[in-house]
């Protein structure tokens, strides 16, 4: 099977090294995305465990698109009736355009026409469109004259971690993918492995960095919390691999829990440390965390030579946060 992981631009390298880590076959970097082979076990492991990837998509066809009756054929090719069970909702979600196909809702919209019309002569009933909560999500992506038409396995972004710190926000947020790139380029993984692992955050923010840190320390997959997947929905999806994958997750949180990173962080804008302090209750951390002022930051890792500081970025654009 063909997988491919979306990301922000500059996440590329990084991401790939991170897949690879999860022993995952056949990872090669494209501009702004990652593409994998494997088995479905493998995207679900990416799904569950990837801090860097924003979607995992599975690729169904790449189909031409020169221009809306290419693309209805070539939608069309694919047999829906392996994807959408019946009774299922879906959603399009199209992104990119070319000369002749020069807005992302009509190439939703003519792709929905076509797994429409293909499920009607099929089933003699269209499925519904459900733009809120759709069982299914279809990514529709155009480079010039070709669509890559794919399953989106995630549903919501996998930068939602599946808990909400964002009750009395007093600070600017960093986005859990961000926080966890400046980990990656820190290599945070080496520090981890020595089993104490030590971070000082400099301006510590909205404690995304934090929650981040700890939850590679404490060996927590960063989806074990999300109510709700893309692939749920989907008539492919193979629970029991799901199953497999998750329980293995959720036995390595267990063995890691009594693991105590050294947590550091330094912020004098007002409500920081209350914000940060939420931010891990909230992602269920267990760990200790201590605040202090930035000249007795030195003090507080006094014998932790191999201590990875960071400094919070929210004010920085996204390319800048990347390089």
């Amino acid at each position: 099977m063909e997988f491919v992981a979306t990301c922000p631009k500059g996440f590329e390298k990084l991401l790939a090294e991170e897949l690879a880590s999860f022993r995952i076959p056949q990872v090669r970097q494209l501009r702004g995305q990652v593409a994998f082979g494997g088995e479905l076990a493998d995207a679900y492991r990416a799904c569950l465990w990837s801090r860097l990837a924003s979607r995992i998509l599975l690729v169904l066809a790449r189909v031409g698109a020169r221009d809306a009756d290419a693309l209805y054929e070539g939608i069309q090719s694919v047999d829906w009736s392996g994807h959408l069970a019946p009774g299922a909702t879906f959603v399009i979600d199209s992104h990119g355009t070319n000369d002749n196909l020069r807005n992302t809702q009509f190439v939703a919209l003519r792709s929905k026409d076509a797994i429409s019309d293909q499920l009607f002569s099929a089933r003699g009933m269209r499925p519904v469109v459900n733009t809120d909560a759709p069982d299914v999500t279809i990514d529709v992506r155009l480079s010039r004259d070709r669509a890559t038409v794919a399953i989106d396995l995630t549903g919501e972004p996998l930068f939602h971690r599946g808990y909400d710190s964002r009750s009395a926000r007093k600070v600017a947020p960093l986005r859990a993918d961000y926080a966890a790139m400046v980990l990656a380029a820190g290599r945070w993984y080496r520090n981890v492995r020595h089993g104490a692992p030590v971070l000082a955050a400099l301006w510590a923010g909205q404690g995304a960095v934090l929650v981040e840190a700890a939850g590679e320390a404490l060996d927590r997959a960063p989806g074990l919390l999300r109510a709700r997947w893309g692939f749920e929905g989907w008539a492919g999806h193979d629970a029991d691999a799901w199953d497999a994958v998750l329980a293995q997750a959720r036995q390595r949180a267990e063995a890691a829990r009594d693991r105590k990173p050294l947590l550091v962080a330094t912020d004098t804008r007002p409500g920081a440390e209350a914000s940060a302090r939420r931010a891990l209750r909230a992602a269920g951390m267990d760990v200790d965390l201590t605040f202090c002022a930035a000249e007795d930051v030195s003090a507080a890792l006094a014998g932790h030579t191999d201590a990875l500081a960071v400094e919070d970025l929210s004010w920085v654009s996204p390319d800048e946060v990347a390089t």
